[in-house]
């Protein structure tokens, strides 16, 4: 996949959960004002074989069992209000001071999407710093009609964030708010 065409499915799965009615919170703070909080539980979820449709039910359940069975920091509440969205199933989690994220957790989920069917079907390049680290990473994944896009954000204590959303619903909407094939990059 060509780089602005993984930025494109970004851009677009971005404003297509704007435009299902998602709103913002506190920011993913806990209680007390902390973002974060402990790792999401460990899955419980068998991995039975993965056939039939894909529906935004069982698509947040690969997204949460992927990040728990990663040891992914928990979701953000206020994210998880987000996956609401008419189209959508999403995460987001974000490290603490005492516990960041690291590319290497971020690599553990897409390896889990991975063994729960999802194939990989283009990535950005990854964004190092000078001593080589990686900072940003993309990749994005599809799975019978759906398209999930992974990111990791390597700066202050990390995040990692799974959104995916149902294409069929997608380009419905799309056609009512006429945002254009093209993205708005113009490539």
């Amino acid at each position: 996949m060509r780089k602005g065409t993984a930025v494109r499915a970004a851009v677009v799965m971005a404003v297509v959960l704007g435009a299902a009615g998602c709103g913002t919170g506190d920011g993913g703070t806990d209680g007390g004002g902390k973002r974060g909080g402990a790792s999401a539980a460990p899955s419980a979820t068998p991995r039975a074989e993965d056939t039939g449709p894909v529906t935004k039910a069982s698509a947040q359940a690969d997204i949460e069992a992927a990040a728990a069975d990663a040891g992914a920091p928990a979701d953000d509440p206020d994210w998880a209000k987000m996956t609401a969205a008419r189209c959508g199933a999403g995460y987001h989690g974000y490290g603490t001071e005492d516990e960041k994220v690291d590319f290497g957790r971020y690599e553990a989920v897409v390896g889990e999407l991975r063994e729960r069917g999802w194939q990989p079907s283009g990535e950005a390049p990854e964004r190092k710093d000078e001593n080589g680290t990686v900072r940003i990473a993309q990749k994005i994944f599809t799975k019978r009609g759906w398209t999930l896009t992974a990111e990791f954000r390597g700066f202050d204590t990390g995040q990692i964030s799974v959104s995916a959303a149902d294409k069929a619903c997608v380009d419905e909407i799309r056609s009512r708010v006429r945002i254009p094939e093209g993205g708005t990059d113009g490539q």
